[in-house]
């Protein structure tokens, strides 16, 4: 390797790592959220996957560099919207559907064990309109590997790592489980790397359609979507030998 491609600078890594020392003040946090995008579908809740929260759900629509949408689910309370008064959600949906919002927040999981479904949302603490705002999709994480990482490659050739990150549950205290999903070199260099080491990273909040087999033996299929986070940049902080695995 020549002396000048030993310096190359990575202009790409050097944005991301500028994004993530951003989001995540400088280390200090160890999950954060944030997002700019067109609010599509808004309904009023009472509870998440069987636990109380009582605010609003929405889906919001970001797109990414080339133009793919990704859906992206979003809890939040009235206090988190800045609400006043008393508003119905008919007069939320007529007021806001199709408006530009801005979101900040925190990634969850909670799990429906009536549908066995996982729920991977963002918790706002801070939700607004905003006219025009820069379209953004990012999420910082710093947490443990819950298990192995499993690697495997597409039908088109891409190499993928799938690994689930430990965070904490926001709404319960207990831990939250983050898919995510490597490409190509990371996913090569991931894939050697062990349940319970440290991460952090930056990624997108990624949303997919895919088919499920509901039965093996008509072979019916449901058409599903699965949400995770599209890493961009992920370091291994500490090996699982120094860390206390999360159980």
């Amino acid at each position: 390797m020549g002396k000048g491609q030993a310096n190359k600078p990575d202009f790409v890594r050097d944005i991301n790592t500028a994004i993530m020392e951003e989001l995540t003040a400088g280390g200090i946090k160890d999950n954060a959220a944030g997002l700019a995008g067109e609010l599509k579908e808004i309904e009023e809740v009472t509870e998440l996957c069987g636990l109380r929260f009582n605010g609003y759900l929405a889906k919001i629509e970001t797109p990414r560099p080339r133009g793919t949408l990704d859906e992206v689910i979003v809890a939040f309370t009235r206090e988190a919207a800045g609400a006043k008064g008393d508003i119905t959600i008919e007069a939320i949906r007529e007021n806001l559907i199709g408006s530009k919002v801005i979101a900040a927040g925190v990634v969850q999981t909670l799990k429906d064990f009536e549908s066995g479904k996982v729920l991977v949302f963002i918790l706002a603490d801070f939700i607004r309109t905003a006219k025009s705002p820069m379209m953004q999709d990012d999420v910082a994480l710093r947490g443990i590997i819950a298990h192995e990482p499993i690697y495997r490659t597409t039908p088109r050739g891409k190499r993928i790592t799938d690994i689930s990150v430990i965070v904490k549950n926001e709404l319960t205290g207990n831990k939250c489980f983050i898919p995510c999903i490597c490409w190509q070199e990371q996913a090569d260099e991931v894939a050697g790397w062990q349940q319970g080491d440290t991460v952090e990273l930056l990624g997108r909040y990624q949303s997919r359609q895919y088919e499920k087999v509901i039965d093996t033996d008509s072979g019916s299929r449901e058409r599903r979507t699965a949400y995770e986070i599209s890493v961009q940049l992920i370091n291994r902080k500490e090996l699982a030998a120094n860390v206390c695995i999360l159980r």
